[in-house]
């Protein structure tokens, strides 16, 4: 070929590359993307073949077993199979009689109807969502009901906050009349034992995948109450933000799960999140940023959230220790320091973790601004019978290096006093009201001798968090104390993925599964008086949680909890070992919300 022939095809090749360049390039442009995507959902699920069922469940021996499908099978779906066969599938189980139908009708849930107060909407549209939840596609075949009449007596409607004494108990009862109408009835003493018979009647009610429709037992008479007033979880959203939308998940499940009690660990050395009217300064130079902090009216909507849920919210802000940065402002405005060893380092010798920082207990501007928070947490939570204090991990060593005026030859009778003055201020921030149940975090303080000389025991209840086989707290309620227990190697939910600084274990390693959550039962294993022990609190601590892990560090082991906190069941003291059922019907529990939400819940 001559040169200039080469040169030409040279020139036509270049043309038609770049031609087909350009269509390309403009045909991606022209293309919205939302079209790519809907045209992908589309061939997901419009175009997936439906296929004939091939296997049908069976119970045998209490349990559901698979069977090839026949000519003269007939079809039963693994759902409807486990709720008919066997023992009961709720959580938790019941603490009262329970009589379940073998039978199981279909409804359509466009059927329910309900007879309720103006105090029931919230609760009673929370049970409607849920059962809207099931539903997995339009119900086109007749179901055998003709109505679904939920109906509700509360004998106390009066009573619209929860209390450490109130009755929380229901009963419930499923009948199935001439007319083919099913009728709920659940009576209570108040809203919260009804709103518990609202989640027990929703876990009668499931999905049948095989018949494509929503059903629910023929019937059932269930009476039930819990056997713990004080069935808490504590959730820190210090170390790492957590969204209003992400908790809010975190008070469906507890709701789901009969929990009753959110302790919302709010501040800590890393961050102080939370907008407070009285004194902003702290979520203005300790947040992480303006994004990430809870207004005044954000607190005040969660808690409602929570209350018609049947939950209480309990705010701390922890004090003296835990108190770093958002403390930093008081030299600006001429109050002094109001905290020392603020990011001191080496952080190992002032603080158990960086970054560092403990009040001042030497400052009176101190008390002041303490209790302008405490007028706040009481304002945003409405709670004025429970309140924590605080009271953690103080480092005596921190006061010793930082503090001109120390006199105290026993830094213990400084911390004591400071407790003292907050318990004043608290008091006083409550319209001078005593708070009947202050919490404090168990420590140093709180073994003898400053626990009888410091704290009164009518008043200070005392959050047990040491290993349950520490004296901790045999000693509390030898001493007279209440005891809320949250001991660490069974009900702290962070455990067991090593340490967030270096490499290697943690101090809380190893990980504790579900099982041991569950058949953690320190009453019976060491003895201890029963009645002195207000309840129990599973602990999430958030070093290494966030939102994107948040759901799975707490489910299932939080429903674990639940059980042992609601129910109580018995353990096999040679063995421990737990009962079948119990598998089956935490898997069920699990499923039924997975299906809810499936970023909710994980496997057990």
């Amino acid at each position: 070929m001559k040169q200039g022939e080469l040169r030409r095809t040279l020139i036509v090749a270049t043309f038609l590359c770049f031609s087909l360049f350009v269509y390309l390039y403009w045909q991606q442009g022209t293309r919205p993307l939302h079209s790519l995507v809907l045209t992908y959902k589309r061939i997901y699920t419009s175009s997936r073949k439906s296929y004939p069922a091939q296997w049908t469940w069976h119970c045998v021996n209490q349990k559901c077993e698979r069977h090839i499908v026949s000519e003269k099978s007939i079809i039963t779906g693994l759902s409807t199979c486990n709720m008919l066969c066997g023992s009961t599938q709720l959580w938790p189980q019941p603490t009262g009689p329970v009589t379940l139908g073998s039978k199981a009708l279909s409804f359509n849930h466009a059927q329910l109807q309900f007879a309720n107060s103006t105090l029931l909407n919230e609760a009673l549209a929370s049970f409607n969502d849920t059962v809207l939840s099931l539903v997995r596609s339009d119900v086109t075949k007749r179901p055998d009901l003709n109505k679904f009449i939920v109906r509700i007596h509360i004998t106390h409607s009066a009573i619209s906050r929860l209390k450490l004494k109130t009755d929380e108990s229901y009963s419930l009862t499923l009948k199935c009349t001439k007319n083919k109408e099913i009728v709920a009835s659940i009576g209570a003493k108040t809203y919260f034992g009804a709103r518990h018979g609202l989640e027990t009647l929703a876990q009668l009610i499931w999905w049948d995948d095989y018949r494509q429709t929503l059903m629910v037992l023929k019937g059932a008479t269930i009476q039930d109450k819990p056997k713990f007033p004080y069935r808490g979880l504590m959730i820190d959203t210090a170390r790492n933000f957590m969204s209003i939308e992400s908790l809010k998940r975190v008070l469906i499940g507890m709701s789901a799960t009969k929990l009753n009690i959110f302790h919302w660990h709010l501040s800590d050395s890393q961050s102080f999140p939370v907008v407070l009217p009285r004194v902003p300064q702290l979520a203005k130079t300790g947040a992480y940023g303006p994004e990430k902090t809870y207004l005044p009216e954000e607190v005040k909507a969660l808690v409602e959230f929570a209350r018609v849920r049947g939950i209480r919210t309990i705010l701390e802000v922890d004090t003296p220790a835990h108190a770093g940065n958002g403390w930093d402002w008081g030299p600006r405005e001429g109050l002094g320091e109001l905290a020392v060893c603020v990011n001191e380092r080496p952080w190992s010798l002032y603080c158990g973790e960086p970054p560092c920082g403990q009040l001042n207990p030497e400052n009176p501007n101190v008390y002041d601004v303490l209790e302008k928070i405490y007028r706040d947490l009481l304002e945003l939570s409405g709670e004025k019978e429970i309140f924590h204090l605080g009271g953690d991990e103080v480092n005596l060593e921190c006061w010793a290096q930082h503090l001109q005026k120390t006199n105290y030859s026993d830094l213990h009778d400084l911390w004591g006093e400071f407790t003292l003055k907050a318990l004043e201020r608290l008091q006083k921030a409550n319209d001078n009201q005593p708070i009947p149940h202050v919490i404090l975090w168990s420590s140093k303080l709180t073994k003898r001798p400053y626990l009888t000389k410091y704290l009164n025991k009518s008043q200070m209840t005392v959050q047990s968090w040491g290993g349950s086989q520490w004296s901790d707290t045999p000693d509390l309620i030898a001493d007279g104390y209440q005891v809320l227990i949250s001991h660490v190697d069974a009900w702290y939910l962070d455990c067991g993925f090593g340490r967030w600084r270096e490499t290697g274990e943690a101090a809380c390693d190893p990980y504790r599964p579900w099982q041991v959550v569950y058949n953690h039962r320190p009453w019976q294993q060491f003895r201890l008086n029963k009645n002195q022990i207000l309840g129990g609190e599973a602990c999430l601590w958030t070093e290494q949680v966030d939102e994107s892990n948040l759901d799975t560090r707490l489910w299932p082991r939080a429903a674990a909890f639940a059980e042992r906190m609601w129910s109580d069941p018995e353990l096999d003291t040679t063995t421990f070992g737990i009962q079948e059922d119990v598998y089956t019907r935490l898997s069920t529990l699990r499923d039924r919300k997975s299906k809810k939400s499936k970023k909710s819940w994980a496997k057990p």
